[in-house]
């Protein structure tokens, strides 16, 4: 228990939508060694998660959990974790995570609580209104059937302009595996299909309305180390002025998409004419994988207009943009170059014709015909219609979920050997691990890629850097080959739920490549290593008093419970990890600058470099399970207890 609650509001919101039963309970208990955000929903699965039950079993408890810094002014927090099992997921429907910005999540914390769990199935459409200490269910039979953008335009209409809200479309509201759930205009929890969970409760929106505040132990330090910080992401993340023929029609401009973001990296747009639908104007935020829209070659290339009106299309029935542009849209160009699926039950598919994109997302949204098959999402498709199964693993790397910053796929990104950091971090995650993991790629190669190959000097620095932030050299060097890669991918596995835990953004944190600064490394102007200022800012925030390792530590505790949870609940073990390596063993996407070849993983030194993972975990080799040294270390006696009660906990390591 902790002394004072600082960061957190103190109570967590339960709601039974088959009873109506509306309940709070305390955060404290879990607090200190798991803080907020994912942190919280996995120690609570732990204890409470069904077993044998699917992703839209009414007893899914679906979570949401704002990071322990929203509400208070640290740089880039805001972000809010939502969890359960998800419809998604493959082959399994297990529990994992998505993350979602916008202003909700702090909203939920000025209303008091630090987090909801939705359980139950409403016997009607239903949305839950919460504002502070009033909460109830309401009738939502008027905006079923809207879409995202409709459906909180009515909400707002009738509760008031200041009310937050998160909501689904009409793909969450027919079970669409890749539905999401969206708040503001494209701020959404893409990844894990829990719109659909929403919409198997008959949950179509969360309203929020919050008077308090958030308690923080030093506001005085902490608005300091908060300028602190701004000041060093305004030296790193300074932009020049936007350009191009989409900027001088539509008037591009910046948007952050959390409350206190200062880099706003969010791109929106107004006023672009409609190509399909004439008769209609869009606007809105376009941003991550969207711009991908109008033109992926060789995909497709159908226009700015075009693809800004399919993925307005897309935000409001609710559906997961990331699937399209890099798991089904490829799949389909692959399947066309062999002369299959060129139509589907007499409809031509056509990735150059707009038209066809928007039919397509309209029958995935509503079942119709062969849209009901397309719904249950890329990796499930070739399965159902038996065409391109063996192209499909292009695309999706491991889990359902479709390639993403491990130089394969439609995606590319870094090159070898730097994808083989992100290649175990998707080994041992349970979704698309940059989600949170982006921490190696916009750090590290980037930096790669900012030093000329013949500075000897600078990539020594670049080599000193990775011994001092990983602890092996070999971690930044693009000529290591293997070595060193297990060290970055702990490293990184673990600060990625640390972020999640805290609710800041992914895109910024951790802070650790400059450069411009003579020994690469990110600092602030007193000195502070760029590695350390999640802690920085936290601790005055929190009043936690845990040094530096105590703080990062927390990440590792979290990474190594959903672990756990995987192993005790759906038997995760060494072979489940190792299904990537065959989408490893395909050539990268780009030329490697380094070798000048398109190289691909060996298996067999993939497999020692999982060993090597393993061993820097304290984890058993063969099976891929924690140990009890390495739980005990993290104070989980109790989460060995349990796993030693189902006979998964290894006696010894086996090296």
């Amino acid at each position: 228990m902790l002394s004072e609650p600082y960061g957190w509001a103190g109570k967590i919101l339960r709601v039974d939508l088959s009873t109506g039963k509306i309940e709070t309970e305390d955060t404290q208990r879990w607090g200190r060694d798991y803080l907020g955000g994912r942190g919280l929903a996995a120690r609570i699965a732990w204890d409470e998660l069904p077993q044998g039950i699917g992703a839209l079993d009414p007893q899914n408890p679906l979570m949401f959990f704002p990071g322990i810094l929203s509400g208070t002014p640290s740089p880039s927090s805001g972000r809010t974790s939502i969890c359960g099992l998800s419809p998604q997921a493959h082959p399994f429907e297990w529990f994992t995570r998505a993350n979602i910005g916008g202003h909700w999540g702090t909203e939920l914390k000025y209303a008091g609580y630090d987090g909801l769990i939705v359980t139950g199935q409403a016997d009607r459409p239903v949305y839950l209104w919460i504002e502070d200490d009033q909460v109830e269910l309401r009738d939502a039979s008027h905006v079923w059937g809207k879409g995202i953008m409709g459906s909180q335009q009515q909400l707002l209409g009738e509760l008031g302009k200041d009310v937050r809200i998160l909501t689904i479309g009409q793909a969450g509201e027919n079970l669409c595996r890749i539905a999401i759930i969206a708040t503001e205009t494209e701020s959404a929890a893409g990844q894990g299909g829990f719109g659909a969970v929403m919409g198997a409760k008959q949950l179509k929106a969360i309203a929020v309305r919050g008077h308090g505040g958030v308690p923080v132990a030093d506001s005085k330090e902490l608005l300091s180390r908060c300028k602190v910080v701004r000041e060093v992401l305004k030296t790193k993340y300074s932009g020049g002025p936007l350009r191009g023929e989409a900027v001088e029609k539509y008037g591009q401009k910046r948007y952050a998409c959390t409350q206190h973001c200062g880099v706003a990296c969010v791109t929106f747009y107004d006023n672009v004419p409609g190509v399909v639908h004439k008769d209609k104007v869009y606007r809105g935020q376009f941003h991550c994988c969207s711009p991908g829209f109008p033109k992926a070659p060789p995909y497709w290339d159908i226009g700015f207009e075009a693809g800004f009106e399919v993925a307005s299309i897309a935000n409001d029935y609710g559906l997961n943009h990331w699937e399209f542009r890099f798991g089904i849209g490829p799949w389909i160009y692959l399947c066309q170059q062999r002369g299959e699926l060129m139509e589907i039950d007499g409809d031509r598919v056509d990735l150059n014709d707009p038209h066809f994109w928007v039919k397509m997302l309209e029958k995935m949204t509503f079942r119709d015909g062969w849209g009901d098959t397309f719904a249950e999402g890329g990796r499930r498709i070739p399965e159902i219609l038996g065409i391109g199964e063996d192209l499909i693993g292009q695309f999706y790397p491991a889990w359902g979920h479709a390639s993403h910053w491990d130089g394969h796929g439609s995606f590319g990104g870094p090159a070898y050997p730097y994808w083989l950091v992100t290649g175990l971090q998707w080994a041992m995650d349970t979704r698309d691990p940059l989600g949170g993991g982006h921490g190696y790629t916009t750090n590290i190669t980037r930096m790669a890629h900012g030093i000329p190959l013949d500075d000897k000097e600078k990539w020594e620095k670049a080599r000193q850097l990775g011994e001092h932030i990983y602890g092996s050299a070999a971690a930044t060097d693009p000529f290591s080959g293997y070595e060193g890669k297990a060290h970055a991918a702990t490293y990184h596995c673990d600060m990625n739920p640390l972020k999640d835990a805290l609710g800041i953004c992914d895109n910024i944190f951790p802070l650790l490549v400059d450069l411009k600064a003579d020994d690469l490394m990110v600092r602030t102007q007193e000195g502070l290593e760029g590695r350390f200022l999640e802690h920085y800012v936290s601790e005055p925030a929190l009043g936690l008093g845990l040094s530096p390792e105590e703080f990062y530590r927390i990440g590792t505790r979290i990474f190594t419970l959903e672990r756990a949870l995987q192993v005790r609940d759906w038997g995760r073990n060494r072979e489940m990890d190792e299904t990537i390596i065959p989408y490893l063993v395909y050539p990268e996407v780009n030329p490697n600058p380094f070798t000048e070849n398109r190289e691909s993983v060996d298996p067999e030194k993939f497999r020692q470099l999982m060993d090597e993972y393993y061993d820097l975990r304290d984890w058993d080799r063969t099976t891929g399970w924690p140990t009890r040294p390495a739980l005990e270390k993290l104070g989980m006696e109790d989460i060995a207890d349990g796993l030693e009660r189902c006979e998964k906990l290894p006696e010894e390591v086996a090296v």
